[in-house]
């Protein structure tokens, strides 16, 4: 009589995994790990500014209905951050007075290289004053960028910038903002712009950001 030896391994949970021995000289990799490593390299952000060391050459470079002058710095605060000096006091009654901030390293000529897997969503940490905004005062965003061709990728507004889930840190306030890209990126990213928009409010002084990621 014939007797086969069967090595079989019964994973319990959403699937059951059958391995036969493995022959001399050969070695298994779990499906459960290969899986997990798969997906952590499809996740990998295309670019990440963790400010961990310094601002980089990230800098206001503009804006749109307001009036005051705004700064940027580096912050060793929580680790490194890029510190914005805003002032909205003159620009309190405005529904949408943009800070334009930019990294001046991201150029055609030395551009966000995006990949196949493309660009499909922008997130960052904001840290504020929440003391500064009474009433409807509120805090927005907005996301732009240009393509090395030329074209415009990205143009989306932030009307939600997460604070329902807004924890203290300090005496800031910290957010994390997330945004799902109505159109994925496709194309290098030549001009980058995120924004920090005042909606009806005086804010004066500082606002933080961090861990600005394209994903």
């Amino acid at each position: 009589m014939l007797h086969l030896k069967k090595n079989i391994v019964l994973a319990l949970g959403a699937a059951a995994v059958f391995t036969m021995a493995p022959t001399a000289g050969t070695s298994v990799i779990p499906a459960q790990s290969a899986m997990s490593a798969t997906c952590e390299a499809a996740a990998a952000p295309v670019k990440v500014w963790d400010f961990s060391k310094d601002a980089g050459q990230w800098a206001f470079v503009g804006g749109w209905n307001y009036s005051g002058d705004a700064s940027t710095a580096w912050d060793a605060s929580n680790g490194g951050c890029l510190k914005v000096n805003v002032d909205f006091s003159g620009d309190k009654d405005q529904n949408w007075s943009e800070i334009k901030l930019s990294d001046g390293a991201v150029t055609n000529a030395a551009p966000i290289k995006v990949g196949p897997e493309g660009v499909s969503q922008v997130s960052f940490d904001l840290y504020y004053d929440a003391s500064q905004l009474k009433g409807d005062a509120a805090l927005k965003g907005k996301v732009y960028a240009g393509s090395v061709k030329g074209d415009v990728v990205i143009d989306q507004p932030i009307d939600d910038m997460g604070t329902a889930k807004a924890k203290k840190v300090g005496n800031l306030t910290k957010t994390h903002v997330r945004v799902v890209l109505e159109d994925k990126v496709t194309q290098d990213i030549g001009h980058l712009e995120v924004s920090i928009v005042g909606y009806l409010t005086g804010y004066k002084g500082a606002i933080y950001l961090d861990n600005i990621t394209l994903k």
